[in-house]
């Protein structure tokens, strides 16, 4: 099983705000798993660490390629 990293962490392990990745869940774009006890005012939101690398290598850039000289 993955690990589940907070949001502190995969802002780490990806360089970023911690904002960010809130942002990357508010849009969908990242599952998370939310630990609060049914009912609970805070969230306690945790990530898969598989689902963060996703993320990543679904941003990457391709490289172009160039035209033959």
């Amino acid at each position: 099983m993955d690990r589940l990293l907070k949001v502190s962490e995969v802002a780490d392990l990806w360089g970023v705000d911690k904002q960010t990745v809130y942002r990357a869940i508010w849009a969908d774009e990242i599952r998370y798993v939310d630990l609060a006890a049914p009912g609970a005012k805070k969230a306690r939101l945790r990530i898969r660490e598989s689902a963060a690398e996703r993320y990543i290598a679904s941003r990457e850039n391709q490289p172009r390629g160039r035209a033959a000289a």
